[in-house]
């Protein structure tokens, strides 16, 4: 009997003017949690497509057992006892929670063909007492949580029987306390025999769970080594190819004038009396406890929420901003926490999202002035470093890394003065983070005012020049960059809501 449930040797996947898998090698025991790491675009998607049946790869070969197989289609590969998790799965809102479960290989009536929806609902319910869930299989699926989702995720691997489960950044939207339970159940299948390829970009996902890491680069295998073996700086190393010696590229900027200032702020339901300002040239940062009410804060300065009290000053005179477009024209601009849905139309190429927010100025009597529409986007794509084939690639076909970036060259097409990034490196790699952070920093020195929301403590603590701290609603702290460190943030957005400093 093999030593690995599953190995595979030389795997090579061409499409069209891209090689996406290069001779990649892999290896997995039953019982073991199997780290993937890589960039955007290492080749870890297409990887799990091959896994899975969806590609059938061009050259090399898939060992099940210690027997060569081929994996004809996703149905096949599920009737292997191969299955996956994705961070956006294939969720279907309308449906139950059963539905979405057995979706594909519903129990039915031999002769009859009944679907029998008791036995479904029974067997669903088993597999979420398993998961320790806290919801019924005839809820909808749109009712849930991301976290809840995911468990539903889980449990429709569990119902085909599946010895294999790929895990697709199942932390990247989940809170720490909510990450935390996913690491117990993923334990708890590990125990129970099940062999978890667990891909992430989070070295606490890899460092809380894995025995094992395998590392691919630009679509080729470099390697795979202990957890307890490879140092934080030669895994970086071997995921970007080469040292990042500052992840965090903090620019000395001398702020400026106050640009903006909020004074008494309030949204019954979200935040009261939230009061700071902002200077030009400075990187604000925003952090706190999921739900403390930072991102509800930074909607209504952009106007998607209305404050119910409170003033907004913009270069000390006071502004009343209704809508997303008012705040625009004051030269605020917002780049949400989820790019995918609110940040881009990923049916667009490149070229047209960047532009999207300033399309009125290549408006001309007879059309739209498309060659200098492109040249705008050209240079705007240039300058954040997109890495795409052309203007024309569309947003969908973009690695994590790549979308940020579309949204942000969206922004810096806009006149803007103010940029509120929430959660800018949520879902991207190292190395998109460093690319990220350095735009950052270059922005500040240009003299833009940036208020950054982020849950990361290294982030907040490396880029920000004051730090805002929010707990149900209220600021609890603000600190200088100098004063500041990660306890004493902790502590400040785990206490009661009082006097700032």
């Amino acid at each position: 009997m093999s030593e690995y449930i599953l190995e595979l040797n030389g795997i090579t996947k061409t499409f069209p003017g891209v090689k996406a898998l290069d001779k990649v090698n892999f290896k997995l025991k039953a019982g073991e949690i199997h780290a993937l790491m890589g960039e955007n675009g290492a080749g870890k998607s297409t990887f799990i497509k091959v896994i899975t049946g969806v590609y059938t790869p061009d050259e090399g070969e898939i060992i099940l057992d210690g027997k060569v197989v081929v994996m004809q289609n996703p149905k096949n590969a599920q009737a292997k006892g191969i299955a996956a998790t994705y961070q956006h799965g294939n969720v279907y809102p309308d449906l139950t929670v059963t539905e979405n479960i057995f979706l594909g290989h519903e129990k039915v009536e031999k002769w009859t063909k009944r679907i029998l929806w008791n036995e479904m609902h029974a067997d669903a319910k088993k597999l979420l007492d398993e998961l320790g869930a806290n919801f019924e299989p005839k809820a909808k699926m749109g009712a849930l949580s991301v976290a809840q989702q995911q468990l539903v995720e889980i449990a429709k691997a569990l119902s085909s029987n599946a010895k294999i489960i790929i895990m697709d950044e199942p932390t990247a939207a989940l809170s720490k306390r909510e990450s935390e339970e996913l690491y117990k159940i993923t334990e708890k299948l590990r125990d129970n025999g099940a062999a978890i390829i667990f891909i992430s970009h989070r070295f606490e996902d890899m460092y809380r769970l894995a025995s094992k890491v395998t590392v691919f680069r630009d679509s080729k295998y470099i390697g795979s080594w202990k957890v307890d073996e490879i140092t934080n700086e030669n895994l970086i190393i071997a995921m970007v190819g080469r040292e990042i010696s500052q992840l965090f590229p903090k620019k000395q900027v001398e702020p400026g004038e106050e640009i903006l200032r909020l004074e008494g702020f309030s949204k019954l339901g979200h935040f009261a009396d939230i009061s700071f300002s902002i200077h030009k040239g400075e990187i604000l940062g925003l952090t706190g406890l999921v739900g403390a009410g930072r991102t509800e804060v930074c909607q209504t300065i952009f106007g998607i929420l209305q404050p119910d009290s409170g003033a907004l000053y913009l270069n000390g005179k006071e502004i009343k901003v209704k809508t997303p477009l008012e705040a625009m024209n004051f030269g605020i601009g917002y780049l949400p926490e989820d790019r995918q849905k609110q940040g881009l139309i990923l049916s667009w190429g490149i070229g047209e999202n960047i532009t999207l927010p300033v399309i009125e100025k290549f408006s001309r009597p007879q059309g739209l002035d498309v060659k200098k529409e492109r040249a705008v986007a050209k240079l705007l794509a240039e300058k954040v470093d997109v890495k795409a084939n052309s203007l024309f690639t569309l947003g969908s076909q973009l690695s994590g890394g790549n979308q940020q970036k579309v949204v942000i060259a969206k922004m810096l097409a806009a006149d803007l003065k103010i940029i509120i990034l929430d959660e800018p490196t949520k879902g991207v790699d190292v190395g998109a983070k460093a690319a990220i952070y350095e735009m950052m920093g270059e922005l500040a020195s240009q003299g833009y005012a940036i208020i950054m929301i982020s849950s990361e403590m290294p982030e907040m603590l490396g880029m920000s020049d004051r730090i805002v701290v929010m707990r149900d609603g209220r600021i609890t702290k603000i600190f200088d960059r100098k004063d500041a460190s990660q306890e004493k943030i902790l502590e400040a957005a785990m206490s009661t809501a009082g006097k700032k400093k």
